[in-house]
């Protein structure tokens, strides 16, 4: 999937910062982006699967470039199709997945993870810049405006934008939560036969 470019978001940031430089700009877009998708964990890929010889239990993580582990939400036996269970089976880092037990034999494993663009990333996927950007503005604003001492210095209004960032977080959340549905997840109460 192709990225979209952190400047794509520059016109909802700058009227509201006129001042302000650009490069500073894109560096709290990044920012917002790397707290957001951290915060909602809204970015999830399926990583290259991984390869565990008989007898090795760590291997490297590789996300896409620009974008850092936050978190393994599933990983699959691509062996037997068999999910192991996060807790028990493995641990990891944002680098490196260790497995709880030793393989007795060659063992292949898919990785779903949630993501966060890194330091030194240039955007995010266009459909998540799609569906979030304008919250990523909200809280590039926000930080932007509570610089103290600045031209753009505006703490009422960093507090709104940042209040309308934080319903964003809400709402992401909200949608990995419920996995998109669009209808009610209530269950409704049913008799079985007497």
């Amino acid at each position: 999937m192709a990225n979209a470019d952190w400047k794509i978001l520059m016109p909802y940031v700058l009227p509201e910062v006129d001042k302000c430089p650009k490069v500073q700009i894109v560096n709290e877009i990044r920012r917002a982006a790397i707290v957001f998708c951290q915060r909602t964990q809204v970015w999830r890929e399926e990583l290259d699967p991984l390869f565990f010889p008989a007898g090795i239990v760590s291997a490297e993580l590789e996300p896409p470039r620009g974008a850092r582990v936050c978190e393994i939400i599933t990983v699959t036996n691509l062996n037997g199709g068999v999910a192991l269970i996060p807790e028990v089976q493995f641990s990891s880092t944002s680098d490196t997945i260790d497995l709880i037990g030793i393989p007795t034999f060659d063992t292949q494993l898919s990785v779903l993870a949630a993501l966060k663009p890194t330091l030194l990333s240039t955007g995010i996927p266009e459909g998540l810049m799609e569906d979030w950007g304008q919250y990523l503005a909200y809280g590039a604003v926000a930080s932007l405006k509570a610089m103290r001492g600045r031209e753009w210095e505006d703490l009422p209004g960093a507090q709104i934008k940042n209040e309308l960032f934080e319903d964003g977080i809400t709402s992401a959340k909200i949608r990995v939560i419920t996995g998109g549905a669009k209808r009610s997840l209530t269950v409704k109460p049913r008799s079985f036969g007497q």
